[in-house]
């Protein structure tokens, strides 16, 4: 038996098919920033307050991430467009993992009692939201991110009235509600 084969790996020509087809198969169509920003299949607001509004607490906006892995954005309005009834947002922070409940101690400990935060959620596996993640954080400068975010850029999204006023997740929203009307959000 020659000494350069051990059964498991060949001296000459070797291949990599179990790294080399998952890599081809999950980088051949990346997605694109705006994809991702604009128009990601999740966009909530998640009220903060001590007191739930109707009988929904900040948890009920997010029970739609559940279980699921990916990257999520957390923003701010940053301006009214009434020429164009747009709203620029700020991305003041972007983080990957189990959504809801990252999102969710971010609200807890980050967020000012009183305000709302807009978050956006991009599904994908773990291993495609760590690069994504490193990606933004080394293009984009978030208020929120403290470690290994060296970008200088500020990113900003500019959504219409509707996905900033109802987002993605009302009507999933509403039906967790006893209470059928959500008028007072």
């Amino acid at each position: 038996m020659s000494s350069c084969y051990d059964g498991s790996f060949l001296c000459r020509d070797p291949t990599y098919p179990e790294f080399d087809n998952v890599a081809a198969a999950e980088l051949r169509n990346p997605p694109v920033v705006d994809g991702i920003v604009n128009h990601s299949l999740f966009c909530t607001i998640v009220p903060h307050r001590e007191e739930p509004i109707l009988d929904l607490t900040h948890r009920d906006f997010l029970k739609g991430l559940s279980g699921k892995t990916g990257i999520y954005q957390l923003w701010n309005d940053f301006e009214h467009c009434t020429d164009h009834d747009t709203h620029t947002m700020v991305c003041v922070y972007v983080g990957k993992g189990l959504a809801e409940v990252r999102v969710n101690s971010h609200v807890k400990e980050k967020w000012r009692r009183g305000e709302s935060t807009y978050v956006t959620f991009y599904e994908c596996s773990n291993r495609i939201a760590k690069y994504l993640e490193q990606l933004f954080l080394d293009t984009y400068a978030f208020d929120l991110n403290n470690y290994e975010n060296p970008g200088t850029k500020k990113l900003f999204a500019v959504w219409d009235n509707e996905r900033h006023v109802l987002g993605t997740e009302l009507n999933a929203v509403s039906a967790r509600s006893k209470v059928n009307d959500l008028n007072d959000l």
